[in-house]
């Protein structure tokens, strides 16, 4: 992902950098349904400083499932910013069209986003097919 804003928030407050994403990967987590480890998220404070851990160790491909679900849950909120909906320097028709087609481009961006992650799923589950409940695991 490639974001100036991210890159600001990061160089200027990185605690507010890492509380944005953890709220992306929270919310996208709910995304990664079947997962066979558990997805309890927890905090430790010591000394002052919180650490942000999984309760359960998570294999690659959970790991990299739950990288796309981020990426997911921000090209959403990029599509569902404000500003895309409002005209920019000018509101000539031409200028509309360019940023609906712009808003469609991007959302099916998203739709293919969407895939992706329902397609690695897919492939996770079926990898691991004997550990499903359904079949005793």
């Amino acid at each position: 992902m490639i974001d100036y804003r991210l890159d600001n928030l990061a160089i200027r407050d990185y605690d507010a950098f890492l509380t944005y994403f953890r709220s992306l990967l929270v919310t996208g987590m709910a995304e990664f349904t079947g997962c066979l480890s558990s997805l309890d998220y927890t905090s430790v404070t010591e000394d002052g400083t919180t650490k942000w851990y999984f309760t359960a160790d998570l294999s690659m491909a959970e790991k990299s499932i739950l990288a796309k679900t981020v990426v997911l849950k921000w090209w959403e909120a990029n599509i569902q910013d404000i500003v895309v909906y409002q005209p920019h320097m000018s509101s000539k028709n031409f200028k509309q069209l360019q940023e609906s087609q712009s808003l469609k481009q991007k959302s099916e961006y998203k739709d293919k986003l969407g895939e992706e992650l329902s397609r690695a799923i897919t492939e996770y589950q079926m990898d691991n097919l004997s550990s499903l409940p359904f079949w005793g695991g």
